[in-house]
């Protein structure tokens, strides 16, 4: 079962994601992605990978350096890197788990790695996959995944979002 949510940016994608990992427990293995604000001023000034097991680390910022942008963000692929392949390597060894992927989006699909282990998940068909997407076909991944056959496709919106929890925990 892989169960793929998309929606337009700020629809709740992540806080959907946050929900069903609570419900699921010790179910559930991967990751999430959440914004980072400044406390004083409330701005968004970057993201952060969490953990399922808890750890956390900013990887993209308006204050990093790098050769690999998205809009005003600096991506650090390796602080990506550091957190989502280890959790992802072993969901992949682990059974009767749910696997987390938020998300399969322009910064993160910067590294390679992290796109040839999506791509091992998201084929094998013994593994249960919930994963978010953006909106548009970003880069080429996004897209394949997108038509991946037996998949569900669910697109978030105001009107369904209060409700998704429930259908979504239906299927897993």
């Amino acid at each position: 079962m892989k169960v793929l949510i998309t929606g337009p940016p700020g629809i709740g994608k992540t806080t959907l994601i946050r929900r069903i990992v609570e419900r699921l427990g010790d179910r559930a293995i991967g990751f999430w992605t959440e914004e980072v604000r400044d406390r004083e001023t409330g701005k968004r000034r970057g993201f952060r990978i969490v953990t399922t097991e808890g750890k956390r680390k900013t990887f993209a910022s308006r204050t990093f350096t790098s050769r690999y942008l998205v809009g005003s963000y600096g991506v650090n692929v390796k602080y990506f890197e550091d957190l989502a392949l280890p959790i992802l390597e072993k969901a992949l060894r682990e059974k009767d788990r749910v696997i987390i992927i938020d998300e399969i989006g322009k910064m993160e699909l910067f590294s390679k790695p992290f796109r040839e282990l999506v791509r091992k998940i998201v084929y094998n068909p013994k593994l249960k996959v919930i994963a978010t997407i953006p909106i548009r076909d970003v880069h080429p991944l996004v897209a394949e995944v997108r038509r991946l056959p037996g998949a569900v496709l669910i697109e978030l919106t105001k009107e369904n979002r209060d409700y998704m929890v429930e259908e979504i925990l239906k299927l897993t």
